[in-house]
């Protein structure tokens, strides 16, 4: 690679391409950080919604929650030897994991205040723990 003061071309575009970036970066407005995007409630909107695109929302939402929180379980239990929180048997379909969501939101006790990857949480504790 052709050298250049030490440097080879491809380091010049390297730090070129970060600094452009970083230069965009400040230009742009900000916005401050969200974690939690949608409550309870805009949850029970987009399941309820007889838009294909919402109800795809919906169920996405729901199983990627479940798939990170069931994940993070695992990798406690085979790294740290912590004790599973989740114990969800084998097979369960997106539409159950909907179904169990759902109803959880409906109880009375539910706050839909709150970010529902908390609520799916609670769902979650109550469907398919281990203890």
């Amino acid at each position: 690679m052709l050298q250049a003061f030490g440097y080879t071309i491809f380091s010049r575009y390297l730090f070129c391409g970060i600094f452009a970036l970083f230069l965009a970066s400040v230009a742009m407005p900000s916005q401050p950080a969200q974690a939690d995007f949608i409550d309870g409630r805009q949850l029970q909107l987009y399941c309820a919604s007889q838009n294909p695109a919402d109800e795809a929302i919906c169920i996405v939402y729901i199983t990627g929650a479940v798939d990170a929180f069931t994940t993070v379980d695992l990798i406690a239990e085979k790294t740290n030897g912590a004790e599973r929180i989740f114990c969800m048997p084998d097979g369960v379909q997106p539409d159950q994991l909907k179904a169990m969501t759902l109803g959880w939101l409906q109880r009375d006790a539910t706050d839909l205040n709150y970010a529902v990857t908390l609520l799916i949480w609670g769902a979650m504790k109550d469907a398919y723990s281990c203890s």
